[in-house]
């Protein structure tokens, strides 16, 4: 932590009005309790933004009673106002603002996963709608210094116009206080009570490599929430990043996020799931009742996804040029796959891109089936195909979690096929 760089003003040393904003500060319901500590030091003076406030006490006044408003006087519930600052606090890396907001924001019941995901730069998954709402507007303003408008008229729903213009303004005050505390790093509170900042900032968000690839399972329950166009350049740029014959990148990704589009794309898609899931749920049914109800959990989530294809905020479709291919596949008489290897590297590049972010997402290529009126749809011109579609939201409920996949002694082989190459489950350390 930086050296403070204001001498703290002990209390025999303030005139009356610096008198009367100390005594307000510590009449608030801020130097109540326990709290109090967290505020005054040992020998008397004030830390956070405070102290600094002291140097000019009729502004620091006005200041005191604005933020005080924010707790007693707002329309906002209490995990939403910590939500709101945690980002604030996370985008200027302010020591004490987030230390003191994370102990707030526990006490309003907000998740430490949630509080993790904000300390990480990733959007978290929200159990509360209004907390979610908040936080994207929170993020919009400190990250790209403007309020989408789809952003503000979800957060208008889910908190109401009021607690919408205090959301709002939370940021800018707490801004104006993070501000405050990196200009002069005031002390520490009391000597046993140690600040805890967040992590060194990233940067971008990410993920070890190994957890990425052993939870990015098909999350098909999203969110209808926008996505921040930062977020969303931060995981198409990484699908650019794939490997593709001679480097020649022979794909284009339409990010579909016009509604009448999308409704279009429901369409199309509605009848090649259907089919599909009475095919599957005829295989299934003579299986042993876990392993059917596991396929049936599956399907239903498909299900849902059919049912809200339109509300996922961004469908990724991949197209490909069929004349910058080099399939070398193509006359062995059987299928041809070869040609996938300079397509679906792209795919599974963004697929983990958006696990990093935290964005729910699923691979399909149901809709390759529907490919001409798809073309129509999207103005795809020829001889342009289709590969890939890849629905991308926030996720509803957990998302991302640990997948099931046959284990790597029965898939992986030593020198000739069937010869096996691990003998057990064991991983060396």
């Amino acid at each position: 932590m930086s050296a403070p760089a204001l001498v703290p003003l002990p209390p025999e040393r303030l005139d009356e009005q610096q008198r009367r904003l100390y005594d307000a500060v510590l009449d608030s319901p801020r130097g109540q309790g326990n709290a109090r500590r967290m505020i005054l030091r040992d020998d008397g003076t004030l830390t956070g933004p405070f102290d600094a406030w002291l140097r000019s006490p009729e502004l620091g006044l006005h200041l005191e009673r604005v933020g005080m408003a924010f707790r007693t006087h707002s329309a906002m519930s209490g995990a939403v106002r910590e939500v709101t600052v945690l980002v604030v606090a996370r985008a200027w890396s302010a020591d004490f603002e987030w230390w003191v907001h994370g102990l707030l924001a526990r006490s309003q019941s907000v998740s430490q996963d949630e509080i993790d995901a904000i300390a990480a730069g990733r959007r978290p998954s929200f159990s509360d709608a209004a907390c979610s709402a908040a936080h994207d507007v929170a993020y919009e303003l400190v990250h790209a210094r403007r309020l989408e408008a789809a952003t503000r008229e979800r957060a208008r729903t889910e908190l109401g116009e009021r607690a919408l213009v205090e959301v709002v303004s939370l940021v800018g005050f707490y801004q104006l206080v993070s501000g405050l505390l990196e200009s002069f790093h005031p002390p520490g509170p009391s000597g046993d009570l140690p600040v805890v900042g967040p992590p060194p900032m990233p940067e971008r968000a990410g993920i070890d490599l190994y957890d990425a690839a052993s939870t990015t399972r098909a999350v098909r329950k999203l969110k209808p929430d926008p996505i921040p166009d930062a977020v969303l350049r931060r995981v198409l740029r990484a699908a650019t990043w794939a490997p593709s014959g001679g480097n020649l990148q022979p794909w284009h990704v339409i990010a579909v996020r016009d509604p009448a589009r999308k409704r279009g794309l429901a369409e199309l898609y509605r009848g090649p799931w259907s089919e599909y899931a009475s095919q599957r749920r005829a295989l299934i049914a003579g299986l042993p009742d876990e392993m059917r109800q596991r396929a049936e959990r599956m399907l239903a989530a498909g299900d849902h996804l059919a049912d809200h294809f339109s509300q996922a905020p961004v469908v990724s479709v991949f197209c490909f040029h069929p004349d910058r291919l080099h399939v070398t596949d193509a006359q062995l008489g059987r299928p041809s796959v070869v040609g996938g290897a300079s397509i679906y590297p792209a795919v599974q590049n963004l697929l983990l891109a958006c696990r990093a972010e935290g964005l729910g997402c699923v691979l399909t290529t149901l809709l390759c089936e529907q490919e001409k009126e798809v073309r129509e749809l999207l103005e795809i011109p020829e001889p342009w195909a289709t590969a890939a579609f890849v629905p991308i939201g926030w996720p509803v409920g957990a998302g991302h979690g640990p997948i099931s996949r046959r284990p790597v002694e029965s898939v992986v082989f030593e020198d000739r096929f069937g010869s096996t190459l691990f003998e057990s489950a064991e991983e060396s350390s």
